[in-house]
């Protein structure tokens, strides 16, 4: 119960909510434009991620538990998710799995978890890749040289 009256767990979910949503509409809103698919479907479907992403988060948001996971689970994990997400989105307007347009769901869950591993690559490159033009400083050394013997040699 204490998360849902943490602000800081709120502003995650929202976000990764927002994000969910956004890979979800992409796939809709391309097949509305160029295919048979309603606008209302993109938007039933993006809304429906949202609330599936906020209700999965219920489970936990390592980003507010202070857990850090490796790189490679924490992409498997958003990834995995957002697949599933788009693909429950998927099912807006069937009465029956028979009234599923399989092929476009599919299609479409597989865009949106793609897109949602794109956006957590971006999100882990550096700002400014480029390397730092700063000269280093180079600490100088003083060798004095000691001679062993009278003829100089060392």
């Amino acid at each position: 119960m204490t998360k849902l009256t943490d602000l800081a767990w709120w502003k995650a979910a929202a976000l990764r909510g927002l994000y969910t949503a956004v890979a979800i509409a992409l796939p809709y809103v391309g097949g509305a434009l160029i295919a048979d698919i309603a606008w209302l479907t993109a938007a039933s479907a993006a809304a429906l991620g949202f609330l599936a992403s906020v209700a999965t988060s219920l489970a936990g948001l390592p980003e507010t538990e202070g857990v850090d996971l490796p790189w490679w689970l924490a992409a498997v994990e958003r990834t995995v998710k957002t697949f599933a997400q788009a693909l429950a989105a998927g099912f807006i307007g069937a009465t029956l799995l028979a009234d599923v347009a399989w092929s476009t769901v599919i299609q479409a869950a597989a865009i949106a978890a793609l897109t949602s591993l794109l956006r957590l690559v971006l999100a882990t490159l550096p700002n400014d890749p480029s390397p730092t033009s700063s000269p280093e400083k180079v600490d100088t050394v003083d060798v004095t040289w000691v001679r062993d013997d009278e003829n100089g040699e060392g």
